[in-house]
């Protein structure tokens, strides 16, 4: 196999930077790197790299729903997850948004490179992932959601999604409706159970 070429994706620049110098002495080469789902996307469609390595947690659109977006973006690219939260659900929603590996932040260094050297050959590296239940929502109600919890007004969110305020309370409404929300409160919750910017307003961001 030549050079493998990686995007890398995590909200922490101390975290990227030290993926990057252990990649790079193991002749895996990060052509890009970002700091939030966004951001991530665009580094994809320009690079078009082998493998890129995927944050759960990241501002503005979280992993999963990225992953989603990669694999019509660019099915060429495999994509990796690289996560702290060992938790079956989050594999099962991996695996069905097309990500092809699944890597703990605490697994040993040779985990990390023997998932992204096979990644980057075809192969898929999801062992152990469960099936749960399919989550109700839309992707863009997922984007709405998280952008919500993140807490951005509607007009912020109109901005960065290039949609009408109007729309925007459209997806808020119908995303009480499905949640069974009354409050933002219950929409944070309703967040955590999906897997949706998981601990954005925490510590145990991963």
């Amino acid at each position: 196999m030549g050079l493998i070429r990686v995007v890398l994706a995590d909200d922490h620049a101390l975290v990227r930077s030290g993926i990057r110098a252990l990649l790079a002495s193991n002749g895996v080469v990060v052509v890009a790197e970002a700091g939030d789902g966004r951001s991530l996307l665009r580094e994809v469609r320009t690079h078009r790299p082998d493998v890129a390595l995927v944050d759960v947690s990241m501002p503005l659109l979280d992993g999963i729903e990225a992953t989603r977006r990669i694999a019509r973006l660019s099915p060429q690219t495999g994509v990796v997850i690289l996560t702290m939260h060992d938790d079956p659900s989050f594999l099962g929603r991996a695996r069905r948004a097309g990500a092809r590996g699944y890597v703990l932040k605490d697994s040993a260094v040779e985990r990390l490179l023997d998932v992204v050297r096979r990644v980057a050959a075809g192969e898929t590296c999801l062992a152990g992932d469960d099936e749960v239940l399919d989550e109700p929502l839309t992707s863009r109600e997922r984007e709405v959601l998280q952008l919500v919890v993140e807490g951005k007004k509607n007009a912020e969110i109109a901005e960065l999604l290039l949609r009408s305020i109007h729309t925007v309370r459209n997806h808020r409404a119908r995303l009480m409706h499905k949640l069974g929300a009354r409050s933002a409160a219950d929409l944070v919750a309703a967040a955590e159970r999906l897997g949706v910017a998981v601990g954005l307003r925490g510590t145990g961001r991963g």
